[in-house]
């Protein structure tokens, strides 16, 4: 767990920082869409969503890549 974890971490640090506050305040914070759509001015909740899967996708191929290496 403590592996995983860290590999997590690692991950993190190679989004862009508004990539790395959408997982962190999706994932970790557990904020609400509706909470992340506001904090980052976007229009709907919709926008979040999709948002956030994208940093979701781009996180989970930088674990994928790191797994690999």
């Amino acid at each position: 767990k403590a592996e995983a974890y860290e590999h997590y971490r690692e991950a993190l640090t190679h989004l862009s920082p508004k990539d790395r506050e959408l997982v962190v305040g999706r994932i970790e914070v557990q904020w609400s869409l509706a909470e992340i759509a506001h904090r980052f001015g976007l229009r709907t909740v919709d926008a979040a969503r999709m948002a956030v899967n994208r940093a979701v996708k781009r996180l989970t191929t930088n674990l994928a890549v790191r797994k690999n290496e």
